[in-house]
């Protein structure tokens, strides 16, 4: 999430992997991307054409991203995992066990 200045009159954005766009009524560009391997980048280019305006000058608040990664950062593990439930009548033998570890972002967020 890039915010923009509230005179913003049109974008042009040039990314070369996910997808970008501007979102008026929350003054910002949205970069989404559904993967992206280890040890790469990415690159997002925007070009902002402004309404002239004369009132006080813009203060850029911060950039902010959120993200999940497929592991646990931690080291933590599941070795052991029981499934009893009476009310549904799941028994340890009627389950599919699996865990799915995952890195979650907290507040990360950048000032230029």
């Amino acid at each position: 999430r890039i915010p923009t200045p509230p005179n913003t009159c049109d974008v042009q954005l040039l990314c070369m992997k996910g997808k970008a766009k501007h979102k008026s009524s929350d003054n910002a560009i949205v970069w989404k991307m559904k993967r992206m391997g280890g040890m790469k980048e990415s690159q997002l280019s925007a070009e902002i054409e402004l309404l002239p305006n004369d009132k006080k000058k813009w203060n850029r608040p911060p950039i902010s991203m959120s993200f999940e990664v497929p592991f646990a950062p931690s080291g933590f593990k599941v070795r052991y995992l029981k499934v009893f439930e009476h009310k549904l009548n799941y028994s340890d033998s009627d389950t599919i066990k699996w865990v799915r570890y995952i890195g979650k972002s907290g507040l990360y967020e950048t000032r230029c």
